[in-house]
C-alpha cells in the first residue's frame, strides 16, 4: 500500500509569557534575556499511516491530540520535524468554522466547497446530496445565524464530507447533532473506509474508537507513548488515566476470601472459575477489589448456547478507610455499584449491565468496616451469534447519576457462544409479525 500520511520527527511548541509587558520585551529585544517558558505540545511524534487505514489517535485532555490534527491539517505549523500528506485532506476539527453567519446555508455550502479546493461545477453535483443529508429542511435558505445548535453541525459535517477526500481527520465530531444524526454520521465513515479511504480519528470514547479503527496512536503529554493494536494500545491509555496504587494492609490480609461460592452443579451445566489475573488491564484506585470469581451454566470448558442463562457468582472486598476517602475527595455517596460490560471479539459493546441500573437496591454493604461479600449476577439468554464474547466485571462507588469507578477487570472473563441458527448481524431477537388486515 501507498502511505499517505508521513510524520518525522514532529514538534510543536509555544511561548508562554506571564505578562504582555514580558511578551514586548522579547518581541522587542530578540537578543536579551528570553522572558518566556516554552510549552512543548508535541515532541518527536512520528509514524506512518498507508492508504485505506483507520487511525484512532487516544489520549487524556491536553495530551496534544487536537495539536497534531491541526498540524496534518494544515491549520498549524511545526515548530520542527516533517510532515507529509498525499491526497485531498477534508479536516472536521471545529464544525462551521469557515461558515459566514450571513450567508444561507446554501451558500455555505458552496463557500465551504471553494475553501477546499472544488469548483461550483463540481459542488453543483453533490449540492442535492449534501441537502438532503444534512436534513434541515427549509432552513437550508435561510442565514446560518438563525440556525440551532443541531442543524449547524448537521450542516456543518454535511459539507465537509461530501467533497469526495483521500482522507478524513476527525476531532470528536461524532458527539455532535442528535442520536439518529450520529448514527448517519458513522454509516457515513463506514462507507468511506470499505471504499478504501484513509481516517485519522481522535475520540474519547475508546470502545468506538477501538471497534472502528485498524491502529491505535496514544499520546501523553505531548509524545507518543504506544502505537498498534487497538486492545494493547487501549489498555496503555487505561493505565495512564487509572495508575494502580499500592495494596492497603487491609487488602492484604483479606486476600483470602472466608466465604464460599455455590459449589452446586445440575446437569450438563458446569461453574467455570475465572483466573482474576486473565484481565488485558486492571485498572482503578483499588478501594474494593473481587478476589473470586466464576461463571455459571455453561458447558464446558468456556461454552455456552444461546438459550443458556449464565450466572456470575464473585466475593467483592474493600479498604474502607480508603472507600470512604475516595467518597470525601469526590463528594460521591459511600455505595458500592457492581457493572458487567458484555463485548464481542471485535470490541463491540453489546450490552451493560449494573446494580444502579436496577429499580430495586439490591446491594446494601457496610462500607465503613472492612468485610466481604458474594454476589451473584442472572443474565437471561441473549440470542447472539456464534463468536468469541468478553466479559468486564467493574466495581464502583456512587450513584448512577455520579459514579467514581475504583476497579475494573478488562475482558476479565472470555466465553463462546454456540448458536445452532444463522444471526444476521449480532443479535436475534423474538418477534412476530401479524397480517391484520388485507385490502
Amino acid at each position: 500500500m501507498n502511505k499517505v500520511i508521513s510524520v518525522q520527527g514532529l514538534s510543536k511548541s509555544y511561548k508562554l509569557y506571564n505578562s504582555k509587558t514580558d511578551r514586548g520585551l522579547d518581541l522587542f529585544l530578540p537578543f536579551g534575556k528570553p522572558r518566556h517558558n516554552d510549552f512543548h505540545a508535541l515532541s518527536d511524534i512520528s509514524f506512518t499511516v498507508e492508504e485505506g487505514e483507520s487511525i484512532g489517535i487516544i489520549g487524556r485532555n491536553g495530551s496534544g491530540k487536537s495539536t497534531l490534527l491541526k498540524i496534518l491539517s494544515g491549520v498549524l505549523s511545526p515548530t520542527a520535524g516533517n510532515v507529509q500528506v498525499s491526497g485531498k485532506v477534508a479536516s472536521l476539527l471545529e464544525l462551521g468554522a469557515g461558515f459566514n453567519p450571513e450567508l444561507t446555508g446554501c451558500e455555505n455550502i458552496y463557500f465551504n466547497g471553494a475553501l477546499m479546493g472544488c469548483t461550483k461545477a463540481q459542488m453543483n453535483e453533490r449540492i442535492s446530496e449534501i441537502i438532503n443529508f444534512a436534513d434541515i429542511g427549509d432552513f437550508i435558505d435561510q442565514p446560518v445565524k438563525i440556525y440551532s445548535s443541531g442543524m449547524f453541525v448537521r450542516l456543518a459535517f454535511a459539507a465537509s464530507v461530501h467533497v469526495d477526500p483521500d482522507i478524513l481527520i476527525i476531532d470528536e465530531a461524532l458527539a455532535v447533532g442528535d442520536v439518529r444524526f450520529q448514527k448517519k454520521c458513522v454509516d457515513f465513515m463506514r462507507n468511506f473506509k470499505e471504499r478504501g479511504k484513509t481516517i485519522l480519528f481522535v475520540s474519547h470514547d475508546i470502545f468506538t474508537v477501538k471497534s472502528f479503527c485498524n491502529r491505535l496512536i496514544l499520546i501523553n503529554d505531548g509524545k507518543m507513548v504506544a502505537i498498534g493494536e487497538p486492545d494493547e494500545v487501549a489498555n496503555r491509555y487505561y493505565q495512564i488515566m487509572f495508575p494502580k496504587g499500592e495494596k492497603s494492609e487491609n487488602q492484604k490480609e483479606l486476600a483470602v476470601p472466608s466465604l464460599h461460592l455455590n459449589d452446586t452443579d445440575s446437569g450438563d451445566k458446569y461453574w467455570l472459575d475465572v483466573d482474576m489475573n486473565a484481565a488485558d488491564t486492571q485498572w482503578g484506585y483499588g478501594a474494593a477489589w473481587i478476589s473470586r470469581l466464576r461463571v455459571g451454566g455453561i458447558r464446558e470448558p468456556n461454552i455456552f448456547c444461546w438459550d443458556d442463562y449464565i450466572e456470575i457468582e464473585m466475593v467483592c472486598q474493600w479498604d474502607s478507610d480508603a472507600v470512604l476517602r475516595i467518597c470525601r475527595e469526590h463528594g460521591v455517596l459511600p455505595k458500592m455499584l457492581v457493572g458487567f460490560r458484555f463485548e464481542n471479539s471485535q470490541g463491540w459493546v453489546i450490552t451493560n449491565f449494573a446494580s444502579s441500573m436496577l429499580e430495586e437496591d439490591v446491594l446494601q454493604f457496610n462500607l465503613e468496616s472492612n468485610t466481604e461479600c458474594v454476589i451473584r449476577c442472572k443474565v437471561s439468554p441473549m440470542k447472539l451469534a456464534s463468536g468469541h464474547y468478553f466479559i468486564t466485571p467493574s466495581l464502583a462507588i456512587g450513584t448512577q447519576d455520579q459514579i467514581f469507578p475504583v476497579k475494573e477487570y478488562t475482558n476479565l472473563i472470555h466465553l463462546y457462544c454456540d448458536t445452532p441458527v444463522s444471526v444476521l448481524g449480532q443479535m436475534r431477537l423474538d418477534y412476530s409479525i401479524e397480517l391484520l388486515q388485507l385490502a
